[in-house]
């Protein structure tokens, strides 16, 4: 009991058994520093981009569009707040919490004209509405119509826009409401569904549709830009005076109506699933008759939009001169063929004419990416001091980009050029050891362990070749603290289980504490399994213990696992983190080794609330304490290609290391990472305790004038009591393990 109350003076800890349920565990992290070519990155923990889609809104009230942007491959929305003045859009996770889940597409339109833009998305039978609604001094999103109809010949039915597509929305007629076009099922004829909203009830909150005619704008297609023009649509200029016709009924499209030479009609932009262009069709009709009459197959006619494959186009104002310009990015959900520069993939052409009159001009071709970590898909973070300074480097693992060999992964550094407590990241320009020139892999996951058991972490490293999952480590012949010395020629083949596939995310953890490292493996199917290393360090022998991990069994919403081993909860014991397919991350934690008794979301600061991010799809997360203050912090590899950066915030108050009262027991290096050694000067016993009042270790033996060291590598990050027994007397001494 006396020890109990000891523990209690030394230690000022709120657990996560102690808290309340919406104690936020984290923040985001977007400040932190990262430099690239001496440059200061704007956004550099915004998470990367591949296939964006673009729309404007007033995300903080003050009157200026902001910027959000959704990921068809990840499914992932991303916040920027606009700098009208510098011109700049800042990266603001706060506002990305408030949007619902979505996949496919997303788009932003003020459909009843209310100055607030409201949010159109995919749902399995066509398009739902969210309405943007005030919430006190800010807004919120209110389901509206979880699914649109449209009349046609069979009367009234779901207004299809297949996942595929992106529609366009937007005032075709210019009667005050919010028309639709899309493609029909097959892809071959535009559809116009007219808003009937201010023809029946005189405003615009309706969206009552009604098709208008066969097709719209009089042409055919099937495949790449073979446009057949002259077809009779039947759309007619009053609609409510004629029965609407047709049926709705798909390859792959993508849609922008806009007056593109100033004629007061809407002419057309689009995309096709099997081109790498953006075609324009002229119309010379009316817009509520719309007539396409030519059309020209490179758009602009200077530096025209080319992507490997489907292009899709917005049309938004980016550089705040109140004229809208244009953003091309594909329209795709993954690297089809492994031919697109995901690094490279969003175009920003700047509008030098007018809104009704544009004259594109292509600025850049890596909008928003240049500011941010984007390493092209699939990012993989893993963190230790590569230089020997003292602070942790990040090392990012590649999904892989194309060069002269191939598609291929490859390995970024991240040099900590600021200090363990105030890290600042410099992105060498460099691959980090020649990466991709020695192994043809792809899909690289890093992870810093001791493989070999010599006492130094190695770098180890999974990745896909043709033949599925491998896995290899390059022994570090530094000593420990010095700086890495590694050598790719010395790569050594780790065996993993056979029943390990593509897609699986295999993790090394000395779960037992017998000097090797046991495998923990997230799998494709969602559950996770335990392997125990039965040999040894040199001759691992991967022995299954469990299928399901923490009780998490396979399932497709949370697929695609990552783990992560720490002492979260810094109770002494280890914790697991997983993140998976539905983008969340989530710990087991409360109890000992695979008995945890709770798996929680983690929870992220916004403003005075809590709330659980959505990281996107293939997250791969790893655990580090980058900012040197004791407590795990987490850092996710996007399937954007970036980071995101969460930082502890747990209640946690660590006292000053106490006086110590007697000669005879001293603990250092205080705060401890791989060691520490305890001087004695006399014969005694030793135990270590967690600072949850678990014994750990016991009964080591103290001799006289003795100095023993203890491994402190594989132990969970957090803090430590060391008790020492002299007789009646003893001594404790806290001691924080990074």
């Amino acid at each position: 009991m006396k020890f109990q109350h000891y523990l209690f003076l030394l230690f000022s800890i709120v657990t996560f058994s102690q808290v309340s349920a919406q104690q936020p565990w984290f923040r985001l992290d977007t400040t932190t520093t990262v430099t690239r070519n001496g440059q200061t990155l704007q956004n550099p923990w915004a998470g990367g981009l591949n296939a964006g889609q673009f729309s404007t809104m007033d995300l903080n009230g003050d009157g200026i569009n902001d910027l959000v942007a959704f990921d068809r491959t990840s499914n992932r929305v991303t916040t920027f707040l606009g700098d009208a003045t510098a011109k700049t859009y800042r990266h603001a996770p706060i506002y990305e919490a408030r949007f619902p889940p979505m996949s496919d597409w997303m788009l932003l339109a003020d459909y009843d004209k209310d100055g607030r833009k409201d949010l159109f998305t995919h749902t399995s039978q066509g398009v739902q509405v969210f309405k943007q609604v005030p919430v006190g001094g800010s807004w919120a999103w209110k389901l509206f119509k979880p699914l649109l109809n449209s009349v046609g010949f069979s009367g009234k039915i779901n207004l299809l826009v297949v996942a595929t597509d992106i529609p366009a929305l937007t005032d075709v007629d210019d009667d005050g409401d919010l028309d639709i076009v899309t493609f029909e099922l097959l892809g071959n004829f535009l559809e116009m569904h007219q808003n009937m909203s201010m023809e029946r009830y005189g405003v615009p909150d309706s969206l009552e549709f009604v098709r208008n005619g066969i097709c719209w704008g009089n042409f055919v297609k099937e495949h790449c830009n073979d446009f057949s023009l002259g077809v009779d649509c039947g759309s007619v200029e009053n609609l409510e005076k004629k029965n609407p016709g047709g049926r709705l009924m798909h390859a792959g499209n993508a849609v922008l109506l806009q007056d593109l030479n100033g004629d007061g009609k809407k002419d057309l932009l689009m995309g096709h699933v099997t081109c790498d262009n953006v075609a324009r069709l002229v119309n010379t009709g009316t817009n509520r008759v719309g007539n396409f009459t030519r059309f020209d197959v490179n758009y602009p006619a200077k530096d025209p939009i080319e992507f490997t494959i489907f292009p899709a186009v917005y049309s938004e104002d980016v550089d705040f001169d109140g004229v809208k310009d244009l953003l091309a990015a594909p329209n795709v959900y993954a690297n089809e063929g492994n031919l697109m520069d995901f690094q490279s993939s969003t175009w920003y052409y700047h509008n030098a004419g007018t809104t009704t009159n544009p004259v594109y001009e292509l600025k850049q071709k890596n909008f928003l990416q240049d500011q941010m970590i984007d390493v092209g898909e699939d990012a993989a973070p893993a963190f230790f001091d590569v230089d020997g300074d003292g602070d942790l480097d990040m090392v990012v693992g590649t999904g892989g980009t194309r060069g002269e060999t191939g598609f291929r992964g490859s390995l970024q550094l991240f040099r900590n050029v600021g200090d363990a407590k105030t890290p600042r990241y410099d992105w060498t320009a460099a691959e980090y050891l020649n990466f991709s020139s020695s192994l043809q892999l792809t899909h690289v996951k890093p992870q810093w362990a001791d493989f070999n058991g010599d006492g130094v972490a190695d770098l180890g490293f999974s990745g896909v070749s043709f033949k599925g999952i491998e896995y290899r480590y390059v022994p570090n012949r530094a000593a420990r603290g010095q700086a890495v010395r590694l050598d790719m020629k010395e790569a050594a083949v780790v065996t993993l289980p056979a029943n390990v596939q593509s897609g699986d995310h295999p993790y090394f953890y000395d779960v037992d504490q017998d000097g090797d490292l046991d495998l923990i493996v997230g799998t494709t199917q969602g559950n996770v399994r335990y392997f125990q290393n039965t040999g040894n360090a040199q001759k691992p022998v991967y022995e299954l213990k469990t299928e399901t991990l923490a009780g998490i069994n396979a399932n497709f919403a949370g697929r695609f696992v990552s783990v992560a081993v720490a002492d979260f909860d810094l109770d002494g014991q280890p914790d697991l983190l997983t993140a998976d397919q539905t983008g969340m991350v989530r710990v087991s934690h409360g109890g000992a080794w695979g008995q945890w008794n709770r798996r929680d979301s983690l929870l992220v600061q916004n403003g005075t609330s809590t709330y659980a991010p959505n990281l996107g799809a293939y997250p791969q997360a790893t655990v580090a304490d980058y900012n040197g203050d004791g407590k795990p912090d987490v850092a996710v590899g996007t399937h954007g290609g970036g980071v995101r950066l969460l930082t502890n915030v747990l209640p946690v108050v660590v006292t000053a290391v106490e006086p110590v009262s007697f000669n005879s027991f001293v603990v250092y290096p205080n705060p401890a990472e791989d060691y520490v050694q305890i001087r004695s000067s006399a014969p005694g016993v030793l135990d270590v305790i967690s600072s949850g009042g678990r014994v750990l270790q016991e009964n080591i033996q103290l001799g006289q004038e003795s100095e023993t060291t203890l491994n402190t590598s594989r132990w969970a990050p957090g803090l430590y009591l060391f008790r020492a027994r002299y007789g009646e007397r003893q001594e404790v001494r806290k001691v924080l393990v990074k």
